[in-house]
């Protein structure tokens, strides 16, 4: 609860000179109007002469501390030498005795002096606190709002760029939290010694920083910018130890909207450079479209998986000896009320970067067992393949999760295969094998899928309990006219022989791409030439009319 006094030496402290030309006058009086109230009332032996400290405190509050001296001593002197003890027989005070009251006085006018000027002090320094960092010893982002507020009319002639911190993790677990308060400090030092223009160097957050420039147009600026980058490289000493930053950077022009405004676009541009992996990024207004547009679809699908807006479709995948239909992948499909079908591609990546990934992924092995429980009750016998992602293997009660799953439809681990990506288990991989080691153990499947995009995959494919791999359809399409797509096809078949495992080929389009596969050994195929993806009663239609029961066969 703020202190009511708080208020009061604010005000006073705003109208300090013009309050303390009004008080002079005043307290001169307050001191006359007691000097007359004592003698009239028969002298200094009376209590009248205690109704001097009002005028006293008043100076002091009013005046400060020395104020509080002078209206002291002045008191002293009034009620001293010239206050008789008793007007009726003319007595005078001994002089020990008025200057004992005198220094009584001024010790009530120190005391009070001096708390006004701790409160002012006080004061003075929640003031700062409220437009600096009390760490860095920076402006802090409100400074910076009303520092905008007042360039809002400059027209362009001004940008705000957002420095950040990308690799505040690491600092932190190796020197403390406090050791972003000296980074952010040492990259406004940089900042102030590089940046031409710079107007203000401030902090906008815990690892960022905001710099107030002159804008000579986005190339201009850009070329700056990346200068400052480099300038960034060289090390920060923290306690002698000298320390890498890595930096990203986006900037905005400033215009006429309101200054919070900007600093949000920063922070769009800045989400779509670490996206892109640019350190330097420049506002656009498709930053405003993707950022709400990822926002809206994440709420939206959070209501999706709880009102049965979702459905799977399923696409089969076929032997590619004899066209045995082996299997399907299960295919989550969005029909939204308002807006239609919404690709996978365009909410699924973004599911996978929040929570609700692990949601969605149960949501749909959950609706995938469901169908192949009803299919294997018509006599359809398959197995069914599930995408999971990074996120679901962070999650320690994934493997739990799914075993409770096939519980509950009462089938077994053989019918359930999951399609992990190569990138899925490379942040964490430790974790990620123990999970599928414990996913094999129950006897389901273990594909690595988009086989060939990877990275690192081959460092660890010999440890993961995989049993196939699954060739990414970016490299089947170019089958068989494109030489490197072919090569590539090629020893993905060749490396999965030499570890026992399975090849199957997504993608494929075309009869000339199927022939290829076959002739370097591909055991599964996959893609539109066989069948679109289809919802659970479609696929069952189309099973029912395959040529011969169960398989498929290339039509002529």
């Amino acid at each position: 609860m703020l202190n009511p006094t708080i208020p009061l030496f604010t005000w006073v402290q705003r109208n300090g000179r013009r309050l303390q030309w009004c008080m002079v006058p005043a307290i001169v009086t307050m001191m006359a109007g007691v000097f007359l109230l004592v003698y009239v009332t028969g002298g200094i032996k009376y209590v009248f002469s205690h109704s001097m400290y009002i005028p006293i405190m008043l100076g002091g509050l009013v005046f400060g501390m020395r104020g509080g001296i002078l209206m002291g001593l002045a008191a002293g002197l009034i009620l001293g030498p010239f206050m008789p003890i008793d007007t009726a027989t003319g007595e005078m005070q001994l002089t020990v005795n008025w200057l004992y009251r005198m220094g009584f006085f001024v010790l009530i006018g120190f005391f009070a002096g001096a708390v006004s000027d701790f409160i002012r002090r006080y004061i003075d320094h929640l003031q700062w606190l409220l437009h600096n960092d009390e760490e860095s010893g920076l402006p802090n982002r409100r400074f910076l709002n009303n520092l905008l507020r007042e360039k809002g009319n400059d027209g362009g002639r001004l940008a705000l760029v957002v420095v950040s911190v990308e690799n505040v993790s690491e600092l932190k677990a190796a020197f403390g939290p406090q050791v972003m308060d000296s980074v952010v400090r040492g990259l406004a030092d940089y900042s102030r010694q590089v940046m031409p223009g710079l107007e203000l160097a401030c902090r906008t957050g815990a690892y960022d920083l905001g710099l107030l420039v002159a804008n000579g147009g986005d190339d201009c600026l850009d070329r700056q910018l990346r200068g400052l980058a480099d300038s960034f490289q060289e090390p920060l000493f923290y306690s002698g130890i000298p320390l890498h930053s890595d930096i990203r950077m986006a900037f905005v022009p400033i215009g006429k909207e309101g200054a919070e405004s900007y600093l949000k676009k920063a922070e769009l541009a800045m989400l779509a450079a670490r996206a892109k992996g640019q350190h330097v990024a420049a506002y656009s207004i498709d930053n405003d479209l993707s950022i709400n547009d990822s926002i809206y679809l994440l709420g939206e699908l959070k209501r999706a998986l709880e009102t049965g807006q979702l459905r799977m479709h399923f696409q089969p995948k076929v032997s590619a000896l004899d066209g045995e239909v082996k299997s399907v992948e299960a295919l989550v499909r969005w029909h939204h009320p308002e807006m239609g079908n919404i690709p996978p591609g365009k909410f699924i990546p973004r599911a996978e970067t929040s929570t609700l990934i692990n949601q969605l992924t149960a949501y749909v092995i959950d609706s995938s067992l469901a169908q192949l429980s009803c299919w294997r009750r018509e006599g359809i016998d398959l197995t069914v393949a599930v995408n999971i992602s990074a996120g679901n293997l962070a999650d320690p009660d994934f493997t739990g999760q799914v075993l409770n799953l096939l519980d509950k439809h009462g089938v077994p681990g053989e019918v359930l295969e999951l399609e992990v990506t190569e990138s899925s288990f490379i942040h964490d991989v430790k974790n990620s094998i123990r999970q599928l080691t414990d996913l094999s153990d129950a006897n389901i499947a273990i594909t690595i899928d988009d086989f060939g995009t990877g990275y690192s995959s081959l460092k660890y494919l010999h440890e993961l309990p995989a049993s196939t791999v699954k060739l990414d359809q970016s490299f089947v399409f170019g089958l068989p006219d494109n030489q490197c797509a072919a090569s590539i096809a090629q020893m993905a078949r060749v490396l999965a022989d030499k570890l026992e495992m399975k090849t199957v080929a997504e993608g494929v389009e075309t009869d000339a791409a199927r022939r290829f596969l076959i002739a370097h050994g591909y055991d599964l195929l996959q893609g539109y030439l066989i069948a679109r993806p289809m919802a659970g009663d479609e696929f069952s239609r189309w099973y029912a009319n395959l040529p011969r029961p169960g398989f498929w066969s290339c039509p002529e």
